[in-house]
């Protein structure tokens, strides 16, 4: 297991780089109440991030989430085009931020709570290389597991595992990611057989 190689967690998000971005709550409180905040997490997800970011896999947890996305390149994003280039990872991360006060602000005015949700600044941490790409989609899925949710990936419905055994059309970019592990039975083979082993659980971010 690589996981210990995770060291920077506020680097710059940058066209054509691929990231583990995740974040979690202020003092461990939900950041989903009911199925309909997941599913709303996942709409923000679409509107905000879909078109800066190509997202290759996700995992929502009750207080805290995971996900990894590679930043589209620039000619991708229009929006570039009007910005220094020296400015445009402060632009990418300020969508990422309105990503998140967007969310809070809808949770906070259902649940009729005040302050801050999520705590900040938001974790990213570059993806560098092929074996870590493949090892951090297995650790983003088992995430439910390790934290007692369910006994088997496909029980938690919050997560890209599901998406992966499905044929339906998804935003995520399932060709992709598929390639990384050769093919789909392959992809399920190494979920299976890497599965986290005692004693690593100091690797778990969160």
């Amino acid at each position: 297991m690589q996981y210990h190689k995770l060291t920077n967690r506020q680097e710059k998000l940058i066209c054509g780089e691929t990231y583990h971005i995740y974040n979690k709550t202020v003092g461990g409180e939900l950041l989903f109440i009911t199925d309909i905040d997941y599913r709303y997490f996942l709409k923000k997800l679409e509107r905000f991030i879909v078109p800066i970011a190509k997202i290759y896999t996700y995992c929502l947890l009750p207080n805290h989430f995971h996900l990894m996305l590679k930043i589209r390149e620039e000619e991708e994003i229009p929006t570039l085009r009007k910005i220094d280039d020296e400015k445009h990872a402060d632009y990418i991360t300020r969508i990422f931020g309105n990503f998140f006060q967007s969310y809070s602000k809808s949770f906070n005015k259902t649940y009729q709570r005040q302050g801050r949700l999520f705590l900040q600044p938001f974790k990213r941490i570059k993806v560098d290389d092929e074996d870590y790409f493949v090892l951090l989609v297995n650790y983003i899925h088992r995430n439910p597991i390790h934290h007692g949710l369910v006994k088997e990936l496909y029980e938690w419905r919050y997560s890209t595992y599901q998406t992966f055994l499905s044929k339906k059309l998804t935003r995520i970019d399932r060709e992709e990611v598929l390639s990384f592990f050769g093919s789909l039975e392959e992809f399920v083979r190494f979920h299976e057989e890497n599965k986290m082993k005692p004693g690593t659980e100091k690797y778990y971010l969160e």
